[in-house]
């Protein structure tokens, strides 16, 4: 009926969150837990075939005891992305996306707590092979 979702969910120790790695260790070298969710539903235009969709996810890295006993509670990232998706051949389809990201760090100390926003634009191509 041209309807279609996804849903993730996984847990780590020592990946890090939002990029590989990033973040994965704490300074004594103690491995930090992550946890990452995210949901995707779309719809695909009869006739045309142009798939449209918006989707939401989130990650979490927790600070390490030690980090938790000094100052570091957790880092937290949310996006939410909306997207149309135009079929040109088989293998190569157009895209278009707006995405709204937060980020946060959480602080014992309230004068550490930072956080950000972005807005971002994309427009592009798919090669599937």
């Amino acid at each position: 009926m041209g309807f279609g979702a996804t849903a993730y969910y996984g847990q780590g120790k020592g990946t890090g969150t939002a990029v590989q790695f990033n973040g994965w260790l704490d300074a004594a070298g103690t491995k930090r837990k992550s946890d990452d969710w995210y949901v995707q539903g779309t719809y695909t235009l009869p006739g045309v075939g142009t798939k449209l969709g918006v989707s939401y996810g989130e990650s979490t890295l927790k600070g390490t005891a030690a980090e938790r006993a000094v100052a570091l509670v957790k880092n937290t990232n949310k996006m939410i992305t909306l997207g149309a998706y135009h079929p040109l051949t088989k293998h190569l389809n157009l895209v278009a996306e707006y995405s709204e990201d937060k980020s946060k760090h959480d602080d014992f100390v309230a004068a550490n707590d930072k956080s950000g926003k972005a807005k971002t634009v994309a427009l592009g191509a798919i090669l599937f092979f």
